[in-house]
């Protein structure tokens, strides 16, 4: 998880759906789908990521992905200059 696109978000399947969910509900004109699914996707999905799969993810990788957590996003990439 140190490279690619998990180097830079902890979720960037999630990333890219709430991207889609914006594009779509712009490119059909809908307010509702920009307005309100998308941001209730987002919170059913952080829901679920804090409440279940990082605790699972803690325990089994334990410190390792507790310094991975600390390090890398949840949705949206930290792009820094190398």
């Amino acid at each position: 998880m140190t490279t690619g696109l998990y180097s830079q978000a902890r979720n960037p399947m999630v990333a890219g759906w709430i991207i889609m969910m914006f594009g779509v509900g712009a490119l059909l004109d809908s307010f509702s789908l920009i307005s309100i699914f998308t941001p209730l996707f987002l919170m059913l999905n952080i829901l679920y990521l804090k409440t279940i799969e990082e605790k699972e993810m803690e325990k089994k990788f334990g410190k390792e992905y507790l310094k991975y957590k600390g390090s890398v996003p949840m949705f949206i990439p930290r792009f820094r200059r190398r």
